[in-house]
């Protein structure tokens, strides 16, 4: 995911959006579909996650280095059943749809990967006899909170050409990481193996979520 093609691919041009003459339900149908192209790195994640360099992969298959691309059938495994061909066919973004930040790549890949890590805990604690202190549910949550909304103000930044910025708000979602990974270790579980699956595979997603924030913040300061 090199570095995503931030000033060749995503200029940032917000005048393009005052020329569509769009309703109410037309931006409802946007959302919709930003939220299934979340949906799909999801699956296009889990698909390639045993890989070495699953987030290049995840980028190449997302289509986000070129324009004709392919994916495999997988499923998302925390949520419904639904495969990457079924969310292919579902074409989330039209090519006429406007641009917004809803199609920047390190807006769908880190909110994605959020959504997993959100629905793995949920998950987790409503399938576990041991019940967490209610300090730590919520010191946990809001550190999730925290780095999502600095990683899209980012995003933002990045989009308007505000790379210092952008960096300042990373090294926020990066404070926020880190005491999501130290309170995530805290938690305890009434079977010890769901509690060993489960911190491995948020482990890998956070650390993937810290990669993206590397990456945009080294190409922020070239």
């Amino acid at each position: 995911m090199s570095q995503y093609d931030f000033e060749s691919n995503y200029d940032g041009d917000w005048d393009d959006g005052g020329e569509i003459a769009w309703n109410e339900s037309d931006w409802q149908r946007y959302l919709r579909d930003s939220d299934k192209e979340v949906s799909r790195f999801i699956a296009v994640y889990n698909s390639v996650r045993e890989k070495n360099d699953r987030l290049d992969e995840a980028a190449h298959l997302m289509g986000w280095d070129h324009d004709d691309w392919s994916v495999m059938e997988d499923e998302i495994g925390f949520s419904e059943e639904t495969s990457l061909d079924e969310l292919e066919e579902e074409e989330a973004f039209a090519d006429s749809d406007p641009y917004t930040i809803h199609k920047h790549p390190v807006y769908v890949s880190t909110t994605a990967l959020y959504v997993y890590l959100r629905a793995s805990w949920e998950h987790l604690m409503r399938h576990n006899q041991a019940k967490p202190q209610a300090n730590l549910a919520w010191s946990y949550c809001t550190s999730l909170a925290d780095g999502e909304r600095h990683s899209i103000l980012g995003a933002q930044s990045l989009d308007l050409g505000d790379y210092q910025l952008a960096i300042c708000h990373f090294k926020k979602s990066h404070s926020a990481l880190n005491e999501s990974l130290r309170l995530n270790r805290l938690f305890e579980h009434h079977s010890t193996k769901i509690l060993r699956g489960y911190l491995e595979e948020t482990s890998l997603r956070m650390h993937d979520i810290r990669e993206v924030w590397l990456r945009v913040m080294q190409d922020c300061r070239r």
